[in-house]
C-alpha cells in the first residue's frame, strides 16, 4: 500500500510561479493545489483541513504574504509556511519567519530545484514536532498515573505506622515527617508477656518498592516478635526471610531491634546497620551503635545484642538518617552531635519529639530531603 503523497498549496498571484513550483514539486511526488492570492489561500485551507504546508507568495493582491501567517496563526493554524521572496525582499523574509514562517524560498533560477527540498525539509520538523507534542503528551500522562500512585504510596505509608502508642510506666511519642519522595521508614511497638518490643527501619531507596517493603516488614517483624522474645533470633529469622524476598533487588534495610523486660528493668538491642541510638539518663547518655549489617543482602549474617540498664528516669530516642541529613544552606547536615545534644535534655517524650523535629527544621528551613521518624521511650516507673 503507497503512502499518502504530502499535500502542498501554492498561493501566488503569479501563473509562471505556480506553474513552475507545483511541477517541480508533482514531479517529486507531492500532491498540488494553487490559490491566487492570500485570500483563497485561506478559504481553501479552511475548505480542506487536510492540507500538510503552503507555499505563498509575499507579495499578493487582496492578502500578502504575512497576512495569510498571521490569520492562520491567530486562528490556532500551525500548518508550516513557506515564504516566496525576492533577491532584495531577505530582510522581509525574516520578518514573515518571526512572524510564525517555517522557511522562505528565493524566486531565483534555482527554485525548481530548491523547492522540493524546503519542502521536505518543512514537513520533516512538522512531524517531529508532532512527534515531540505526541511524546510530551504520553509523558504528562504518565507523570500524572505516577503521581497519582506516588500520593496512594505515600497514604497508606502513613496510615501503616502508628499514630500514637502508650504503655504502662512508659512516656511513649512517635512522629513521621514524609518528604516528597516516597520513603520506607517504619516504626512500631507493643508488648507481649511482659516485654515491650520496639523497632525503627529505613528500606533504601525512594520508590514504590521501598513503600512495599517497609509495610512487609511492619507486618514481618510484629509476627516474630510476638513469637519470640529474643531480639538476635527475631532479626536473624527476619533477615532470613528477606533476603529471599530482596534476592536480585540491590535493595536492603536499616533496623533497631529493642526489647525491655519489665522483670529485669533491662533493655536488649541488635542494631543492623542503623544509626546510633541515644539512650539518655539524668546522669550521662550513651550511644548504641551498630551491631551487626544491614537486613537484606546475606541470609548467614549475624548479629550482637546489647544489653543495657533501662531504669525509670531513662529515655531512649530511635531516629532515621532523614532527620540527621537534613541540611542547611550551606549543605551542612544537621548532624548526630545536634540531635544527641538536643536529645540529651530531659523532657516529656511528645514535647521532645516535637522540639527534635523543630531544631532540625530550623536547620534546614523546613526543608526535608528525605522521610523522617523519630520514636522516644522514657521510663516513668
Amino acid at each position: 500500500m503507497s503512502e499518502t503523497p504530502v499535500r502542498v498549496l501554492i498561493a501566488d498571484d503569479d501563473p509562471l510561479v505556480r506553474e513552475m513550483v507545483g511541477a517541480s514539486l508533482e514531479e517529486a511526488g507531492f500532491a498540488v493545489a494553487t490559490a491566487c492570492n492570500g485570500a483563497e489561500a485561506i478559504e481553501k485551507r479552511r475548505q480542506d483541513p487536510g492540507l500538510d504546508l503552503i507555499i505563498s507568495d509575499m507579495n499578493m493582491p487582496e492578502l500578502d504574504g504575512l497576512g495569510v501567517i498571521r490569520r492562520l496563526r491567530a486562528d490556532g493554524d500551525d500548518i508550516p509556511i513557506i515564504i516566496l521572496t525576492g533577491n532584495n525582499q531577505i530582510s522581509v523574509a525574516i520578518q514573515a519567519i518571526n512572524s510564525g514562517a517555517s522557511d522562505y524560498l528565493l524566486k531565483d533560477e534555482n527554485i525548481t530545484d530548491t523547492a522540493a527540498h524546503s519542502v521536505r525539509k518543512a514537513v520533516e520538523k512538522r512531524q517531529l514536532q508532532m512527534q515531540n507534542a505526541r511524546l510530551l503528551r504520553e509523558l504528562a500522562k504518565e507523570n500524572e498515573r505516577l503521581g497519582r500512585e506516588k500520593a496512594l504510596a505515600q497514604k497508606v505509608q502513613a496510615n501503616i505506622l502508628p499514630r500514637s502508642l502508650s504503655f504502662p510506666g512508659l512516656d511513649v511519642a512517635c512522629r513521621y515527617q514524609p518528604s516528597d519522595k516516597i520513603g520506607g521508614d517504619f516504626f512500631d511497638a507493643w508488648e507481649t508477656e511482659g516485654r515491650v518490643h520496639f523497632l525503627m527501619g529505613d528500606v533504601s531507596g525512594h520508590s514504590t518498592s521501598s513503600a512495599l517493603i517497609m509495610a512487609v516488614c511492619t507486618g514481618l517483624f510484629q509476627f516474630l516478635g510476638r513469637a519470640h522474645g529474643d531480639p538476635q533470633r527475631i532479626v536473624a529469622t527476619g533477615n532470613r526471610m528477606l533476603c529471599e524476598m530482596l534476592q536480585g533487588s540491590g535493595m536492603f534495610l536499616s533496623l533497631f531491634y529493642g526489647v525491655f523486660d519489665r522483670a529485669s528493668d533491662c533493655m536488649a538491642a541488635v542494631s543492623a546497620g542503623h544509626n546510633p541510638a541515644f539512650l539518655c539518663r539524668p546522669d550521662g547518655a550513651q550511644l548504641i551503635e551498630s551491631t551487626g549489617p544491614v537486613l537484606g543482602w546475606d541470609s548467614d549474617d549475624s548479629w550482637d545484642a546489647v544489653r543495657v540498664p533501662f531504669a525509670a528516669g531513662s529515655w531512649l530516642v530511635l531516629y532515621t538518617d532523614g532527620l540527621t541529613e537534613a541540611k542547611n544552606a550551606a549543605g551542612e547536615d544537621f548532624g548526630e552531635g545536634r540531635l544527641f545534644a538536643a536529645a540529651r535534655r530531659p523532657q516529656e517524650a511528645a514535647p521532645m519529639a516535637e522540639r527534635l523535629f523543630a531544631e532540625a527544621g530550623g536547620h534546614c528551613a523546613g526543608k526535608f530531603l528525605d522521610d523522617s521518624a523519630i520514636l522516644i521511650l522514657r521510663r516513668t516507673s
